[in-house]
């Protein structure tokens, strides 16, 4: 509870000081005087990233939902706000420019930007890769997020899957974002996969609850790895729970034990390939960091991940990461896609 309640107030704090800077830059900008409401509406834009996902995880209906979309959009209008405001500042330095120009420039572009970026995210690409040694078809899906995308997202999503015909359908976390009632009405789409579907978890299922997490899949026929081993169709597929260190993963492959046939290890956070390399995994996918899902955040991501997307080698171990299957947070994607990843044998 104590780790909760300072990352809460870390995030308050970051989040007051981008309002605070975004508004008060554009103030200036605009040659517009900070009175007593530009304080007044700082705390609100910052608390409504809170608000929105309580209220949203609490009820999940339509004005819940509307409350969701706007508060998280601006979180990552905000945000694009925040580099161009950055950028331009330094760019004034160099280029004597009138401030209502800036202003407006900064301003259109943004808008720009977000647009594209809501657009861009709606739209689900199939990335093809082909594995030496693996003997099937396998679609992976990551971040999904059911509780931040819609019904029309998620039935996408399912076709597109569908439409791939793997052998079978890896989800490697972060599922579900809620337990609200919307979320089990859309929990049951999942049924509508054809090949059979295994999943591990992310973060996203610690928050909502391994409970509601089981209930949620009940009437689907999603099978869910939890630390331990199943054999499908000549391969090893291995899930480990969520972990945001590696000591977790050493246990669970250190009881595992070796097998000639081809492994696939199924963790939610791209750590551990040198830990997944040691003990024989042929193959290990990944999600969790969504290439930064709005650049330029794939830079800061970067500082806590060294692999944000694609496959990677390390002592004959590859390791692809998923850039996620939905979005989290504001319903934008700039500089990534969301994807679902058809991994092939290679010939």
């Amino acid at each position: 509870m104590l780790e909760r309640a300072l990352f809460v107030l870390v995030v308050c704090g970051v989040y007051l000081g981008m309002n605070w800077y975004v508004l008060g830059r554009l103030c200036g900008l605009f040659g517009l005087k900070r009175r007593a409401g530009f304080s007044l509406a700082i705390l609100p834009l910052t608390l409504s990233f809170f608000a929105a996902l309580g209220l949203e995880s609490t009820f999940g209906n339509r004005l819940s939902g509307l409350f969701f979309t706007l508060a998280m959009t601006w979180l990552g209008v905000c945000f694009l706000l925040l580099w161009l405001l950055l950028v331009q500042q330094i760019l004034a330095l160099a280029v004597p420019i009138p401030r209502q120009v800036w202003a407006a420039g900064v301003c259109a572009i943004a808008l720009v930007l977000a647009v594209y970026a809501v657009v861009n995210a709606r739209s689900i690409a199939v990335r093809r890769e082909q594995i030496r040694g693996l003997p099937l078809t396998i679609a992976q899906l990551s971040d999904i997020h059911i509780g931040s995308i819609g019904a029309s997202t998620l039935a996408d999503i399912v076709a597109k899957t569908n439409a791939l015909n793997p052998d079978i359908v890896l989800i490697t976390g972060d599922v579900f974002d809620n337990a609200n009632g919307t979320t089990r009405e859309l929990a049951a789409q999942l049924g509508a996969f054809v090949a059979p579907v295994v999943f591990t978890s992310g973060n996203h299922e610690a928050y909502t609850g391994y409970d509601n997490v089981r209930q949620l899949l009940g009437p689907t026929k999603i099978r869910w790895l939890r630390n331990e081993t199943m054999e499908f169709k000549g391969i090893r597929i291995v899930g480990v729970d969520n972990s945001y260190g590696t000591e977790l993963l050493e246990r669970v492959l250190g009881r595992t034990p070796p097998s000639p046939v081809f492994t696939v290890l199924m963790t939610h956070q791209p750590r551990g390939l040198e830990v997944a390399a040691r003990h024989g995994i042929n193959l290990m996918l990944s999600g969790h960091v969504h290439n930064g899902q709005i650049w330029p955040f794939n830079y800061v991501v970067g500082w806590f991940y060294p692999y944000l997307k694609g496959l990677h080698e390390h002592a004959g171990t590859v390791l692809n990461v998923s850039t996620g299957t939905g979005v989290w947070g504001p319903p934008m994607r700039l500089g990534s896609r969301c994807e679902i990843v058809l991994l092939e044998p290679k010939s």
